[in-house]
């Protein structure tokens, strides 16, 4: 098995290792969807991050781009910067799956990530949440495999799901807003440095390419925002 084979299985493993112990409901038509998602009953969140072609809507040759922000107000937390991940669909022969070629980060920052082979989720979703968990580890001298069943096990068990209208580069579209406080009334809170406030907010409208519109990840703190990292789709930035 070739080894970019290998990545992206393992892509797709570690996405049903979020998505475990999710119950999957029917899905309507995307367009349906799109036309009616404040009408119909919400689908659960794992559905909408986790088991839907979100790249049906993508071609060969297109190139989808995210805008990237980190903002911090404690040092110690780390640096504020922003950049751009971009993911380029590649050419393939066979079934409706797709190859993607990554480019995470400037020449300054580069992560290597990728390629990824026979995808149908966008990987941009676990790429910002695996280097979401590896950075929030690190500064918090925590595990990051215990972080991770935090956050799979709030949007299985907690997860706020709701119509939304999202607007993307002027356009508003319908979609789906998941919301979730994956470490509220943790047992390890007091060593998360009011980090165990994190909220996570997950945009996703299935008219658009790659459907993930946004995520923000935030923490509050007394004197503004402790922690805001966010990734936003960016029709411009090909």
């Amino acid at each position: 098995m070739s080894a970019r084979r290998i990545i992206g299985l393992c892509l797709v493993l570690t996405a049903a290792l979020f998505a475990a112990g999710f119950l999957v409901e029917p899905l309507p038509a995307r367009a349906a969807e799109a036309q009616a998602a404040t009408e119909i009953a919400p689908p659960e969140a794992a559905d909408i991050l986790f088991e839907r072609h979100q790249l049906a809507g993508t071609k060969p040759g297109d190139t989808l781009a995210y805008a990237y922000t980190r903002k911090v107000t404690d040092a110690e937390l780390g640096p504020s910067f922003e950049d751009r991940i971009r993911l380029m669909i590649e050419p393939r022969t066979d079934g409706d799956a797709r190859d993607v070629r990554v480019d995470f980060f400037s020449p300054e920052r580069h992560h290597a990530a990728g390629p990824f082979e026979g995808v149908t989720t966008n990987p941009v979703l676990m790429l910002f949440l695996e280097n979401h968990l590896v950075d929030l580890s690190g500064r918090l001298k925590g595990n990051p495999r215990y972080l991770k069943n935090a956050i799979r096990s709030a949007l299985r068990d907690r997860a706020r799901v709701e119509a939304a209208d999202i607007t993307v580069d002027g356009r508003t579209l319908k979609g789906w807003r998941i919301t979730v406080k994956p470490f509220e009334g943790d047992a390890n809170a007091a060593r998360m440095r009011g980090l165990e406030s994190l909220t996570y907010t997950f945009d996703v409208a299935p008219d658009l390419p790659g459907e993930i519109a946004r995520i923000e990840i935030a923490a509050e703190a007394p004197g503004g925002r402790l922690w805001e990292e966010t990734i936003a789709y960016d029709p411009k930035g090909s």
